[in-house]
């Protein structure tokens, strides 16, 4: 059926070649009239043709291009020069469309002064609208980029997964904030993984902070419950990008991938689930509101497995996560035994002992056998809790740190302060 077009969606072009084919017909009328042509042209010019006057002369060049090429003539002409490059030289633009497809989260500033250390561009013979035109006619500028535009690699279809744990998203969203008794208040972060088959979340938790050690935590217990994943899809932030995820991924089999900057919509699945969580499972805290984050992570399990996993999915044909996950999930790779796991997620940092044979962890002291004073070792911990601490030396394990007991150690003698090697 045909529509109408609003105001909106008139083309500015066509107005303004009507506005013009009206005051040319006015000057012919007038001529009719019997008035002189100079006559004419004057009193067309005190008319408002397009919401504006124009002078006499513009009018008659109307006149005399409505005569030579009727009403297509009176349409405005583009500028010769348009799609021309002026202010930048070919190189200069080819320079900086490469830069921006390498490092697509660079600033038109930064983009700028790289081109300029490069040699490309002279300072004081551009201007940041200059660039960002540029990028824009590429379809390389941020809003472009944002929108799917200009893209390097990356899903650019619709895709969903045959089987479950063939593929895992996982990401991080700001949670609600908790107040605290006294009234403090305290920021969550929610850590999520999805598996893309099923729609299944593998696992997800608020944590006090978005750091590495929270994902790691997160993605144990997602193995630990519903087994190994074939890849792991994640963005790029820094809790997602450290080398120790890497090494856990590599140990297990799972390869990690990162999606290109701006392409979160590649992880819509996530990001849809997320929006399901602030749209259904926030908007209960303001009913019944939590005051600790045990409590808040205890509401969001429940809510997670008696709601979004049982309700049917349009995009499951009418299957609810849990079905599916359940109906395809027979060849699912299972975890490492539980001890093994557990210590492959330790996290692990370098530190030197001290004269006193202890080391500095989370604020605290750690006493380790004396015979590594001086010595770097390397200690792998559990960063939640630190219920395990463990001490390794030249690629062996030594054994479990104990915290320091300054007292203790006042009502030992020096001696008896020298741990024996198998104490460890």
């Amino acid at each position: 059926m045909n529509t109408i077009a609003s105001p909106s969606d008139e083309n500015p072009h066509q107005i303004r070649a009507l506005a013009r084919f009206a005051a040319v017909q006015a000057v012919h009328q007038a001529r009719q009239n019997g008035l002189t042509f100079t006559q004419a042209l004057q009193l067309a010019a005190q008319q408002l043709w397009d919401g504006r006057l124009f002078s006499p002369t513009t009018i008659e060049a109307w006149v005399y291009r409505y005569r030579r090429g009727q009403f297509a003539a009176l349409h405005s002409r583009p500028r010769s020069d348009r799609g021309k490059n002026k202010a930048l030289a070919p190189a200069a633009t080819e320079a900086l469309l490469n830069l921006r497809r390498l490092h697509p989260q660079l600033t038109v500033q930064a983009l700028a002064r790289e081109l300029v250390r490069q040699g490309l561009l002279s300072p004081g013979t551009f201007s940041f609208s200059t660039l960002q035109r540029r990028l824009a006619e590429a379809g390389l500028d941020r809003r472009s980029l944002r929108a799917g535009s200009g893209l390097l690699a990356g899903p650019t279809k619709a895709f969903e997964l045959p089987l479950p744990n063939l593929l895992w998203m996982a990401d991080c969203m700001h949670g609600p904030s908790i107040s605290l008794a006294g009234g403090a208040t305290q920021r969550t972060f929610l850590f999520a993984l999805l598996d893309d088959c099923s729609r299944l979340c593998v696992h997800g938790q608020f944590y006090a902070q978005e750091r590495l050690e929270g994902f790691l935590d997160c993605l144990r217990q997602a193995v630990q419950s519903r087994g190994v994943p074939d890849k792991l899809y994640t963005d790029n932030g820094a809790a997602f990008r450290s080398q120790h995820l890497q090494l856990v991924c590599a140990n297990l089999g799972i390869r990690l991938l990162h999606a290109q900057p701006y392409h979160s919509w590649s992880k819509g699945k996530l990001e849809r689930f997320f929006l399901t969580v602030q749209m259904q499972f926030q908007p209960t805290l303001l009913f019944e509101p939590v005051a600790a984050l045990e409590q808040l992570n205890t509401r969001f399990w429940r809510w997670v497995e008696t709601e979004y996993h049982q309700r049917e999915h349009a995009s499951l044909e009418g299957q609810s996560p849990a079905q599916r996950f359940a109906r395809l999930g027979n060849a699912l790779r299972p975890a490492p035994p539980d001890a093994s796991l557990a210590r492959l997620f330790l996290m692990r940092l370098e530190r030197r002992v001290r004269k006193d044979a202890t080391f500095s962890l989370a604020g605290q002291f750690w006493e380790v056998p004396a015979y590594l004073r001086g010595q770097i070792i390397s200690v792998h911990f559990d960063p939640i809790d630190l219920h395990t601490v463990e001490v390794w030396s030249g690629g062996r394990r030594v054994g479990p740190a104990h915290r320091c007991d300054k007292h203790r150690n006042a009502q030992i003698s020096a001696p008896s302060n020298d741990y024996e090697r198998d104490q460890f």
